[in-house]
């Protein structure tokens, strides 16, 4: 991993004229940027809320599916910024330089990641699912919990019989019971229980350290430092509804689902809201911890190769440091 002190030195110096030198641009003069989108409560809640017109910033909606997709996009130039989750992003930083992390769009403590049964099904406990066929996405957080909860607690992944399953198929494979269990987090967990056909059986609370990260092009970064930061001043205004009214958050949530062609309701969206933790974040010694354990957990797995990097080289601080400052101002 290359280091970019010299022109991290320049970038900061035309963030501080940006943002203590002048004033935010008039909506009219609005900057673009594009985002990759795959309707993470954050993203919803950033657009439903039009919090980024306050910044004189449009936001160009580039939807996606998974977090390798988005990690693509990013690399090849197709957008601009996204939110990834550590386990894509680690994977990813380990073979390029091109993108930096810029912020925290949530953390978690593994907890949000669930382990859903029918609700009449004899299964009390982990120990009762060896054996069974678990429906999860491999390679996924929730997948990474599930390894991580084990290596803490005496089994192994080796212990279950887990089917890589689309995060979408996942409640029709518990509802149909094709599958003991599955493993995913809200509101794809609050379905079933508000469906009346699931219940949570336990959680992974303490299994490893998460987050999903902004992530942006470096490239893009260094053309447009000023759109960056503008960009990471909405995310925060964002996230600090879904941290401190979870009741707007759960209605721009049911609105933004609506349009996205999912019915799904303010109760049911707002049960799993404070599973996660959305409070806006840069704290370095954390992310690169997080990305350590990452991977060594994939290393572990047989999933990743060769010498761990350097992962602090990859967080661009400075720009969180602007958005943070740009809010205070703004607020």
């Amino acid at each position: 991993m290359k280091m970019f002190s010299t022109r991290r030195g320049v970038l900061f110096a035309a963030l501080a004229a940006f943002v203590f030198g002048g004033t935010i641009p008039p909506a009219e003069a609005a900057d673009k940027i594009r985002l990759s989108s795959r309707s993470a409560n954050w993203d919803i809640v950033l657009i439903e809320s039009g919090v980024a017109e306050k910044y004189g910033l449009e936001i160009e909606l580039v939807p996606m599916k998974t977090g390798t997709e988005v990690t693509e996009a990013l690399v090849g130039g197709a957008v601009d910024i996204g939110s990834v989750g550590e386990t894509p992003l680690t994977s990813l930083l380990t073979k390029t330089d091109v993108v930096g992390v810029v912020g925290t769009a949530v953390s978690t403590d593994g907890s949000y990641a669930q382990v859903v049964v029918q609700k009449e099904s004899p299964i009390q406990s982990i120990d009762d699912l060896k054996g069974k066929k678990i429906a999860t996405k491999i390679g996924s957080g929730s997948y990474r919990a599930l390894n991580d909860w084990c290596a803490k607690n005496g089994c192994s992944l080796n212990d279950f019989e887990i089917l890589n399953t689309a995060p979408n198929a996942i409640l029709a494979a518990i509802e149909a019971g094709s599958v003991d269990a599955g493993i995913w987090f809200a509101p794809t967990t609050s379905i079933a229980v508000a469906k009346g056909f699931g219940r949570i059986m336990m959680n992974f609370k303490g299994a490893n350290e998460g987050q999903a990260s902004w992530v942006v092009n470096r490239a893009f970064a260094e053309e447009n430092p000023e759109v960056v930061v503008k960009f990471l001043a909405a995310t925060m205004d964002a996230q600090n509804i879904l941290v401190n009214d979870h009741d707007e958050a759960a209605r721009l949530l049911e609105v933004g689902m609506q349009k996205r062609g999912r019915d799904l309701t303010a109760d049911i969206l707002k049960m799993g809201l404070a599973d996660f933790d959305y409070a806006p974040s840069m704290e370095a010694d954390r992310k690169v911890r997080v990305f350590n354990g990452v991977f060594d957990s994939l290393k572990s797995a047989g999933k990743l190769r060769g010498d761990r990097p350097d992962f602090s080289t990859a967080l661009m601080p400075e720009y969180h440091d602007k958005a943070a400052a740009m809010v205070a101002k703004s607020n």
